[in-house]
């Protein structure tokens, strides 16, 4: 519960940028949907970094722009889930 509060938090100040916190939060969700669903915390972690990847491949493309940042935020989310 703590992991999602530092999320909401993150979220609600604007020196933390909308736009990464964005990216970190989908990769919470991604991390967390797949974990459930395969009983895995690895294969989330790699699920968030695969959305990410995918996101920056997308933007690469000429309809946004590719940011390695993003990408990073994204990943990041993945540690919100994974207990160690």
């Amino acid at each position: 519960m703590l992991r999602f509060s530092l999320l909401a938090l993150c979220l609600a100040l604007p020196a933390c940028g909308q736009d990464k916190a964005k990216h970190a939060a989908a990769g919470v969700v991604t991390s967390q949907a797949v974990a459930e669903m395969t009983g895995s915390q690895v294969k989330g972690c790699m699920a968030a970094i695969g959305l990410g990847l995918a996101k920056e491949a997308w933007d690469s493309t000429g309809r946004g722009t590719a940011d390695g940042d993003d990408l990073l935020a994204t990943s990041v989310g993945c540690g919100f889930v994974i207990e160690f």
